[in-house]
């Protein structure tokens, strides 16, 4: 079975991976985390984590899934092209890419967001300030799934861990949640 990388960086948000997490552990779902760099990595709760891998080092071939985490301050990113080249890679390989809060600035920066139909938890003026998005494909719900890209806004973080988890085609109790 392939795994799901999972994105930690500083001042990542860590609520929004609480559902996500649990899902894919009760599904048998193999995880990587995967870092900019092999230190630990605190985020904006100020929980520390160890990262399995960088993105450097990252296995491509042996991931079907990507999550990517919001922050305050996903900006730090914004010059981080080996997780682009991940990115650009993964969806070239149909992998699952699902990014919630602020993270869909991720995938827009790759350009894998262009013909997908997603949401994010940025305003319309905050979204045409950092210039990447696509607004002809923008919706303003609270998730958005169009095919292997899974988008959601922070709040929905339990939508969107069952989402991911139905996507996947995970068992995993759904009733729980």
């Amino acid at each position: 079975m392939k795994k799901t990388a999972v994105l930690l960086y500083p001042r990542f948000s860590e609520y929004e991976l609480t559902v996500a997490l649990s899902i894919l552990r009760q599904g048998d779902k193999d995880m990587v985390a995967v870092g900019l760099s092999p230190d630990p990595v605190v985020g904006e709760a100020g929980l520390s984590c160890n990262v399995h891998t960088t993105i450097d080092a990252l296995d491509i071939e042996a991931v079907d899934s990507l999550v990517l985490p919001g922050g305050d301050d996903i900006g730090y990113l914004k010059e981080a092209e080996p997780l682009f080249d991940v990115i650009r890679a993964l969806a070239g390989r149909d992998a699952l890419l699902a990014a919630i809060s602020s993270a869909p600035f991720l995938l827009a920066k790759a350009g894998v967001l262009e013909s997908h139909r997603y949401t994010v938890g940025f305003t319309k003026a905050e979204r045409g300030y950092i210039g990447v998005f696509n607004e002809n494909t923008y919706v303003d719900a609270p998730l958005v799934a169009d095919g292997r890209r899974l988008t959601a806004k922070g709040g929905y973080f339990v939508d969107f861990g069952i989402q991911l988890g139905r996507m996947l085609g995970l068992d995993f109790d759904e009733t729980w949640y």
